[in-house]
């Protein structure tokens, strides 16, 4: 199970310091608010903090070095785990980086692609901006093409709309691993000096075909001998897999956000300065905020297969399937929504040369509701499959079982984020009335700025504690394989670390350690399990990039230890590195020509169980000591980005095993391309 809070997500705080560890990411004053105004920028991007809809900046996507590595899924994180196409299942190998669960467990594998109210994007233009991405890899039978645009525009100085898309379609190296992403969102801001307000509603439909995995590795690992006996050994289709049916999972969901305030506050005259007419400018000074925020999200799982073959793959310990209702296929339906208020007033910081820091209070109303198929009588159902039941019944899980949760927390604020000394923040919030009763989680970051060697070098501390309730499908879980109904003990979490970033030497380092007691996982079975006792994980991360003249090398290292490596098993050290040549063709045309690496050392690595489209834990293959290499050459010419890559180069000279996930194999080589172009004159 995933282990830091994930904000936003149905329970749960904010800290700007979990944005990013970039220095780029977190500016001076950290908030946007009053620099929009002042910002000549012909476009600004900016992010929300969760509950109380404070803005920062944020970075857009403009850069000219490493376009093609951006597109690939394993540039959003230093080490990850996935299912071979973009746009599939995937986990982070580092600890640190992976989210508190969602209550809708089902959405987490896709935490790439999923908008949210923490990684919405909100703009600021003084002119129409569009943007357009395309890229695409492979031949006509296993083509991998994603499609991403976006188009906002202001009308006057207060208002601004926009959408944007995504869209990917995969048709997959091997045997139905196919997959069908279309995500969409309309959003728009309104901003005076008394009222804010933004919001967006959005909505996804994920659709991924499922086989399972490789039901021999020798395929990869020793493939001249697999194919010994004539079989066709250049169709990655060819090879067997775990399903021998047509399975899929279908997650769809949709989402509608506002927050919006109004702030009380003064006007003050402007010394020295005039209008035409020469009487004094006058600047509004919110001193206080009255804060709303609503979020509505509706969810739904569907799992099907398309005949009784899938049950082959699920068997009791005495060879009998491992079902639960009608033996007629499978078909597992699922859904959810949540509905979630928040009510804060704040103290701004900085009204008065004497407010120092700003303080917020809040109340957030949360309401859930689960439907889940309801017990057939008769049937013995069983963490263990005995319910089994050799005679068929007449209907498939002909019931719903409905589960209502609601939760009241109240919360408090306290924050610097005006100057650059000095800087911090701390939250916590408690659950009073519910049934997450008890639940609590306390965030705090601090941060100093100063300057060495004329750079800026940046130290910043930060932890959390926190007592949550576990996610509710590792509580309630109703399907045709798997069946429990768990009583669970909330999960404590301690976390302490420090990061420093030196610019002088493009060096960042950060280190911390996490205690976490009542760890939740899901085992070799592929059932939730706590563990009693307590789990450490400690990390450390360095990043150190050397430039001269043309020539360019980014290097990344993380080392990870965790306690109990049969409940928590992770990659001791992964690393990536990136080299190149930057250099002008005509004084218009830049091109970066290198190669990159991302490698880690050999661990158990979870197993992707489709049936519940959650990671496990398995003890029966390593995955890892196998570099994957990738050539490119980027080009930038005024507005359009572009891209050549040969991906998994390495597949042709270095021992061929590479798997991302246990039973799940990376693309072989193939040849990627892509195109972005931005319009804003």
């Amino acid at each position: 199970m995933q282990a830091q809070h994930r904000p936003g997500s149905g329970k749960g705080s904010f800290s700007l310091s979990n944005l990013s560890s970039a220095k780029s990411d977190i500016p001076d004053s950290l908030l946007v608010a009053d620099s929009l105004a002042l910002n000549n920028k012909r476009i600004t991007g900016y992010r929300l903090t969760p509950l109380l809809g404070e803005q920062y900046v944020a970075p857009m996507d403009t850069n000219t070095l490493n376009f093609g590595n951006s597109t690939l899924v394993e540039a959003n994180s230093l080490a990850v785990g996935y299912l071979a196409n973009i746009g599939s299942a995937a986990q982070t190998r580092i600890f640190s980086e992976r989210q508190e669960a969602r209550d809708f467990v089902f959405a987490d594998p896709y935490d790439y692609y999923i908008t949210t109210p923490e990684n919405a994007m909100f703009y600021n233009t003084k002119i129409p901006y569009t943007e357009v991405l395309y890229t695409t890899a492979g031949g006509s039978g296993n083509k991998e093409e994603r499609l991403k645009g976006m188009l906002t525009t202001n009308f006057g100085k207060q208002i601004n709309i926009g959408g944007d898309i995504d869209y990917i379609y995969a048709r997959g190296f091997y045997k139905n691993n196919g997959n069908k992403l279309l995500s969409y969102r309309l959003f728009g801001s309104y901003q005076t000096e008394r009222y804010e307000a933004h919001a967006y509603l959005s909505n996804f439909n994920f659709v991924n075909y499922e086989n399972g995995g490789l039901a021999n590795d020798s395929v990869i690992t020793h493939h001249d001998e697999y194919f010994a006996g004539g079989r066709n050994q250049d169709d990655p289709k060819a090879y067997d897999i775990r399903y021998a049916v047509k399975a899929w999972n279908r997650v769809r969901g949709k989402q509608y956000f506002l927050t919006h305030r109004y702030n009380l506050g003064f006007y003050r005259e402007l010394e020295e300065e005039t209008d035409t007419l020469g009487n004094p400018l006058k600047q509004f000074i919110p001193v206080s905020s009255i804060i709303h925020t609503i979020e509505y999200k509706d969810n739904r799982r569907r799992f099907v297969g398309e005949s009784t073959a899938l049950d082959n793959s699920y068997l009791n310990p005495d060879g009998t399937p491992r079902v639960y209702g009608l033996v007629t296929g499978v078909d597992d339906r699922t859904s959810y929504w949540n509905l979630r208020n928040t009510f804060g007033l704040s103290m701004r910081e900085g009204f008065q040369d004497w407010v120092k820091f700003g303080l917020t209070a809040f109340i957030t109303f949360d309401k859930r509701r689960f439907e889940l198929p309801a017990e057939i009588p008769g049937l013995n159902y069983g963490p263990t499959g005995s319910g089994y039941d050799p005679t068929p019944t007449s209907l498939n899980f002909p019931v719903s079982q409905r589960y209502d949760e609601f939760s009241t927390y109240i919360g408090a604020e306290i924050s610097k984020r005006l100057g650059s000394i000095l800087t911090y923040d701390a939250r916590g919030e408690l659950c009073v009335v519910g049934d997450d009763i008890g639940e609590f989680r306390a965030t705090g970051h601090l941060q100093t700025k100063f300057n060495l060697f004329n750079k800026d070098a940046i130290i910043r501390a930060e932890g959390y504690f926190k007592n949550v309730t576990p996610a509710f499908y590792t509580r309630h879980f109703h399907s045709r394989y798997f069946w429990w109904d768990n009583n669970l003990n909330m999960t404590q979490q301690i976390y302490a670390g420090a990061k420093i970033d030196l610019e002088s030497t493009r060096t960042q380092l950060s280190a911390g350690i996490e205690s976490i007691q009542n760890y939740v996982f899901f085992n070799k079975q592929g059932l939730p399990e706590q563990k009693s006792g307590n789990l450490q994980v400690l990390s450390a991360r360095v990043k150190q990039d050397i430039i001269y003249r043309a020539f360019g090398w980014e290097n990344e290292a993380a080392y990870q230890l965790s306690s109990d490596k049969d409940v928590l098993p992770l990659p001791q050290i992964s690393v990536y590195s990136n080299i190149y040549l930057k250099f002008k063709l005509a004084k218009v045309l830049t091109i970066q020509l290198g190669a990159n690496m991302y490698y880690n050392t050999a661990y158990y690595a979870p197993y992707y169980e489709p049936a519940t489209q959650q990671f496990q834990v398995q003890d029966e293959v390593k995955v890892g000591n196998y570099p994957l290499i990738n050539a490119y050459a980027n080009f930038h010419l005024k507005q359009a980005r572009f891209f050549v890559m040969a991906y998994n180069l390495s597949n042709k000279f270095v021992e061929p095993n590479y798997f991302s996930l246990a039973h799940y194999p990376l693309n072989p080589m193939v040849l990627k391309m892509g195109i972005s172009v931005t319009f804003n004159n």
